[in-house]
């Protein structure tokens, strides 16, 4: 029999919009904020006590909300920044759909403090899962508090999927540097457990706000791009080529102010540093794009981090063009192809671990799984880059070894009895040093090798934090590194092994890697970390190798544990028979 058809309860409704608005913690931080910059703050406080998800608060310096309205700003839909439809048109806010507040009281704890200005007190609610339970009056300066504890109290399911503390603390604060850099004129602090994590006074420039941000080294380095088409206009902060991350999270968007995720603009970007970069790098940038409200979609999904252009092409030349003229003076680089010496052909002395490793089995390569036990020393020479890889292996093979050939500088082709055996070289190179990571991070202490000079490097500011959370790992790695105060750490020392001509490009990336797990456990972090360190340091899809290096990369694939598969579940090599080839080419 089908189910009969009712009405949600008005609790259960708030609760399943509020998830829609309100996904983490961040979510919530992100929308009281932008609220009090439509108030028009020109200081904002962030408070957080032990986590985003426990107690937060965001207070003001606004026009504040009169003691009568203080209560119908609970209500969903309820919104002083439109009216009608058509005044999505010409908006000029960051909130206007009347669901900020509400969601948030819906699946948390909320007292909401304000004053107008011209007021002679301040007047508070405090609302709990949606309902209200208690009111008055307080002293307080003009503008608004917001309070926020034990986020998803009600919704305890929601609780198992958030971000680690710190992750999300990390992401919150990235988001709070964005909107420090689309409004220079307001001040920002963010205090966390009664400690100042920054205290940013008013910017009269983008780039002095840049500087408070990123420090005023980095700050100076950054290329300054400008354009305007018709009542478009957009202004940039470039980084150099240098300061290209393995991951998109050093760009930042911001249309009409608003702080957003846009593929669009993001592909512009890349467009216009061209062959500056190589494959997987993306440029760091802040870019501040103005577009008529006319021709903006905001309201495309309820978290408002995404927008729609009238115009995609106009926009996509106008930014693409303004960026590439401040970088066309730069000059890409080049890369010098090594050659390597004619070796005999041989069976070589791994060919019984290809035929004996069992097939690729994706539950067994590392996803979620405990790690494998630690090989023996012995096992596994020192890990390291191409150019470390000319180092002869423990089990080096003997001249009579096979030739090898590197296909397209991504993998390598080895002749075995009854085949070929075809290496991914970055998977097998990943797998390597995953499992050398493993066993130092459970106590075999790596070594460092010295720099001949020491490096200084500006990191973001949630890349500093992950750095004093992973530090002590880092040494166990044999990382000799230094933090001089956020957000410069000076590199001293690198893994022995390791012959890296950009070390602060390999630490920026080894903690972008990292990205944000959902789980807190200390196994957890050790395995994204050396997850991490393994994919940065190891060899590339594109890296030229000689046939020492290739011969001694086979070598120490087939000594690990797991040799058929990378800690990511890909696999290392493939085997083709020599029957399959036969059967292609139409021999009997």
């Amino acid at each position: 029999m089908p189910r009969s058809i009712r009405l949600l309860s008005p609790e259960t409704a708030s609760r399943i919009a509020a998830g829609e608005v309100i996904e983490r913690p961040l979510s919530a931080l992100k929308e009281i904020l932008e609220n009090a910059l439509d108030a028009g703050a020109r200081s904002v406080e962030v408070r957080v006590e032990r986590a985003l998800d426990q107690a937060f608060s965001v207070a003001d310096d606004g026009v504040g909300i009169v003691a009568s309205e203080l209560e119908l700003a609970l209500e969903r839909h309820a919104t002083s920044k439109l009216v009608a439809l058509e005044d999505l048109d010409a908006l000029s806010t960051l909130g206007f759909r009347g669901e900020a507040l509400p969601s948030v009281a819906a699946v948390a704890k909320l007292r909401l403090t304000s004053r107008p200005a011209g007021a002679d007190a301040a007047a508070f609610v405090e609302v709990e899962g949606g309902s209200i339970h208690a009111r008055g009056a307080i002293a307080r300066a003009p503008g608004t508090t917001v309070e926020v504890r034990e986020l998803f109290f009600n919704t305890p399911a929601r609780r198992k999927f958030l971000n680690t503390p710190g992750g999300e603390l990390r992401a919150s604060i990235r988001m709070i540097e964005s909107y420090a850099l689309a409004k220079p004129e307001t001040g920002f602090r963010l205090v966390v457990d009664e400690k100042a994590r920054f205290d940013w006074g008013a910017a009269a420039t983008r780039r002095e706000r840049a500087a408070q941000i990123w420090g005023a080294r980095h700050a100076d380095q950054l290329l300054e791009a400008s354009g305007e088409r018709g009542d478009m206009r957009v202004y940039a902060l470039l980084g150099l080529p240098e300061h290209a991350r393995a991951t998109r999270e050093g760009q930042v968007f911001l249309v009409n102010g608003r702080w957003v995720q846009s593929p669009a603009l993001s592909q512009a970007l890349r467009h216009a540093y061209g062959n500056l970069l190589p494959g997987g790098r993306f440029p760091s940038a802040a870019v501040w794009l103005d577009v008529p409200a006319d021709r903006l979609d905001v309201n495309v999904h309820p978290t408002k981090r995404e927008v729609r252009f009238a115009d995609d092409d106009s926009v996509f030349s106008l930014v693409a063009g303004a960026c590439a003229q401040p970088l066309s003076s730069l000059y890409p680089p080049f890369t010098v192809v090594r050659g390597g010496s004619e070796t005999e052909m041989a069976q070589p002395a791994w060919a019984d671990r290809v035929r004996e490793s069992p097939p690729v089995d994706e539950s067994q390569l590392g996803l979620g799984l405990p790690a494998p036990p630690p090989p023996e020393p012995s096992a596994i020479p020192s890990g390291g880059s191409a150019a470390a890889l000319m180092a002869p292996a423990a089990s080096a093979a003997p001249q009579s070894e096979p030739e090898l050939w590197q296909l397209h500088r991504t993998y390598i082709l080895a002749p075995v009895r009854g085949g070929m055996v075809i290496v991914d070289q970055h998977a097998a190179h990943e797998r390597i040093l995953y499992e050398e990571a493993r066993a130092r991070l459970e106590g075999q202490q790596g070594s460092a090798q010295g720099l001949l000079f020491p490096v200084l490097v500006d990191l973001t500011r949630a890349q500093f934090d992950l750095l004093l959370e992973v530090g002590p790992h880092l040494q166990q790695l044999g990382w000799d590194l230094s933090p001089l105060g956020p957000p410069t750490v000076v590199i001293q020392g690198v893994p022995s092994g390791l012959r890296v001509e950009r070390p602060q490009q390999l630490l920026q990336d080894l903690l972008d890697g990292m990205g944000e797990g959902v789980a807190s456990a200390q196994d957890d972090l050790l395995e994204r970390l050396a997850r991490s360190h393994a994919c940065h340091a190891a060899v590339k899809a594109g890296d030229p190798l000689t046939r020492e290096e290739m011969r001694t990369l086979v070598d120490r694939l087939f000594a690990t544990t797991r040799p058929h598969g990378d800690p990511h579940g890909r696999p290392t090599f493939v085997r083709l028979d020599l029957e399959e080839l036969h059967r292609r080419f139409g021999r009997s």
